[in-house]
C-alpha cells in the first residue's frame, strides 16, 4: 500500500550527516564497496592511517605479518594504523555485521589518511528490525519523517551509498542522489531536485513515485520549483525492491 506521510508539519528537510572525530586537516575521503568489495588505496607511510564503517564496527584487521606496525581500534569502531612498508600489500577488514573488505595499499610520504567506507548493499541490523517491527506501519514512517527533522536517526539506521535511479524523475527535471540511510525494511534517501526548463515546474509528490516508495517529502512546502531552482527531496523506500532495482 502506497503510503505518503506528511509528519508534523514538515516544511524543512534536514539529513543528519555522520560526523567524524578530529584526525586531519581535510574530510575523510568517502569510498563505497559491494559485500566482499577490493579497494586500492594509498596511505602514510610516515604517519598513522584511519578507516571507518558508519553505522558497524571493525573487529578484525588481518595482514602480511610486519606490514603495520602499530594497529588499535578508535572508540567508535574504526582502525587506526601505521606501516613501515614502502612497497604495496593487502590486508582484509571484517565487521561486527559480517562486512568483508580488501584493500590493496600502497604506502606514500606524507600526512595521515583517513578512509570513510560505505556499504552499497544493506546488511542484518536486528536491533532495527525490532524497532521496525515494533510499532504501526504509519506510526513508523512518521518516526522516520520526525527522524530526519530532528537530525536524529534511529538506532542502527547506517549511512549507505545512495540509488541513483531509486525514483521516477519528470520530464525536464534532473535528481541528483545526495545520501542515504539504511535501516532493516526500510531505507532513507535524500535527492537533489533541478528544474531545468525556463520556466516553473509544478511540484507533485505522485510524480516521483515508483515501486518500492512508501514516503516522499520535499524540503520546502512550495507548489512551483521556479526555472533553474533546486529543492531536495526525501524518500522512505523498501530496502528489498531497492536492491532489487539496484541488481
Amino acid at each position: 500500500m502506497r503510503n505518503n506521510i506528511r509528519a508534523f508539519g514538515l516544511v524543512a528537510l534536514v539529513m543528519m550527516t555522520f560526523t567524524a572525530p578530529v584526525w586531519a586537516a581535510t574530510d575523510p575521503v568517502t569510498l563505497s564497496f559491494p559485500q566482499g568489495g577490493h579497494f586500492r588505496l594509498t596511505i602514510s607511510a610516515t604517519n598513522p592511517n584511519m578507516i571507518f564503517i558508519p553505522g558497524d564496527k571493525i573487529k578484525a584487521m588481518t595482514g602480511p605479518m610486519g606490514a603495520m606496525s602499530d594497529k588499535r581500534r578508535s572508540g567508535f569502531g574504526g582502525v587506526m594504523f601505521s606501516t613501515t612498508r614502502t612497497a604495496p600489500f593487502t590486508f582484509y577488514l571484517e565487521t561486527e555485521l559480517g562486512q568483508v573488505v580488501a584493500v590493496t595499499a600502497t604506502p606514500i610520504k606524507g600526512d595521515g589518511k583517513v578512509y570513510r567506507l560505505l556499504g552499497s548493499d544493506p546488511v542484518e541490523r536486528p536491533e532495527v528490525r525490532k524497532w521496525e517491527s515494533g510499532q504501526p506501519y504509519e506510526t513508523l514512517l512518521i518516526a522516520l519523517n520526525k527522524a530526519a527533522l530532528t537530525r536524529v536517526m534511529p538506532e542502527g539506521y547506517a549511512p549507505i551509498e545512495p540509488l541513483r535511479d531509486g525514483i521516477n524523475t519528470p520530464a525536464g527535471l534532473s535528481v541528483s542522489p545526495l545520501q542515504a540511510w539504511s535501516g532493516h525494511a526500510l531505507r532513507i534517501d535524500q535527492y537533489r531536485v533541478t528544474n531545468s526548463h525556463a520556466y516553473g515546474v509544478a511540484l507533485r509528490e505522485q510524480d516521483f513515485w515508483r515501486k518500492g516508495v512508501r514516503a516522499v517529502m520535499f524540503e520546502q512546502r512550495a507548489q512551483t520549483l521556479m526555472a533553474g531552482a533546486s529543492v531536495s527531496l526525501l524518500v522512505v523506500r523498501a530496502q528489498q525492491e531497492a536492491s532489487d532495482a539496484q541488481h
